[in-house]
């Protein structure tokens, strides 16, 4: 069955007329009752009935025509989605992030970047180091937002230095107005963030030339690591965008001597960006240049 035999039966039905559907379609009577005759011969029963009325669908053509009506309209969604995207007018830009960074900085940067690209779909996931990274190595992702990691062979766009902080307990015998020193996380139990994380607190340990010994793994996500601080369980290490706007029993004092994470764009390094992927990084340098950090 073809697709304009298929319309051509719809449009005749709904306007109750061969003359009136051959009109609006653009053919001649006699090629639209030919259509409907060689229909009917392919699906070996009669769909339409003729008389004085007009025309009507047989009681299986009733059956058959809400499954002919949505399969009508599926063939017009795709055939738009299709010239969309020849177009250039439509896609869909698959986005990973940290958590952070999905909550922070990505409902401004996907508002701004769909006012001028309103038909360009942005599914956002939310994942790990190693979820993200893999990703775009796998073609799941378009591009993920992530801390710099030369484990993994991309190509790496920087946006902005994300600081780690002490997280201590609210009674915790330290001066919150001054810089916590990354050598007292040695003697305390270290609370170790989960989702790779780990991966830049344990590179700024080894920068310094330190090695924590009292460390403790954990699987959860950033608020459960400030609760078990607050409970005494430990210390930990967050950075800026993890704590900010989070409130609690809870000290977040910045570490001395400076230690950062790099958070960037992360793309497949053999594949050349769209326009579409270009205009999406822009607007995230834009807005990572304008944001603060701390608050």
């Amino acid at each position: 069955m073809n697709y304009q035999k298929l319309e051509a039966l719809v449009t005749s039905i709904d306007l109750g007329s061969f003359s009136r559907a051959a009109e609006r379609l653009g053919y001649t009577q006699s090629g639209l009752t030919h259509m409907m005759n060689s229909l009917e011969a392919e699906l070996g029963f009669s769909v339409i009935s003729r008389g004085h009325y007009g025309i009507r669908p047989t009681a299986e053509g009733e059956r058959i025509l809400p499954m002919i009506r949505r399969l009508l309209a599926m063939e017009g969604e795709l055939s738009a989605d299709i010239r969309r995207i020849r177009e250039g007018k439509d896609a869909t830009l698959r986005v990973g992030a940290y958590s952070s960074v999905a909550m922070h900085w990505l409902p401004s940067i996907v508002q701004d970047f769909c006012r001028e690209h309103p038909d360009v779909r942005v599914e956002i996931t939310q994942g790990s180091v190693s979820e993200l990274y893999e990703g775009i190595a796998s073609g799941r992702f378009d591009l993920v937002f992530v801390s710099q990691n030369d484990r993994y062979p991309c190509r790496f766009i920087p946006l902005r230095e994300d600081r780690l902080r002490a997280i201590l307990p609210l009674d915790y015998p330290v001066d919150p107005t001054v810089p916590f020193p990354i050598e007292g996380f040695l003697r305390e139990s270290l609370l170790m963030p989960s989702m790779g994380f780990d991966i830049d607190i344990m590179t700024a340990f080894s920068e310094a030339g330190l090695a924590p010994q009292r460390v403790i793994s954990t699987f959860v996500d950033d608020p459960a690591i400030i609760s078990m601080v607050e409970h005494g369980l430990g210390l930990s290490i967050l950075s800026e965008l993890c704590v900010r706007g989070r409130q609690g029993r809870f000290l977040s004092l910045p570490i001395t001597p400076d230690v950062s994470r790099r958070i960037g764009i992360a793309l497949a390094a053999e594949k050349k960006p769209s326009q579409i992927l270009r205009s999406f990084i822009g607007r995230a340098k834009k807005f990572a240049e304008e944001f603060r950090m701390e608050g």
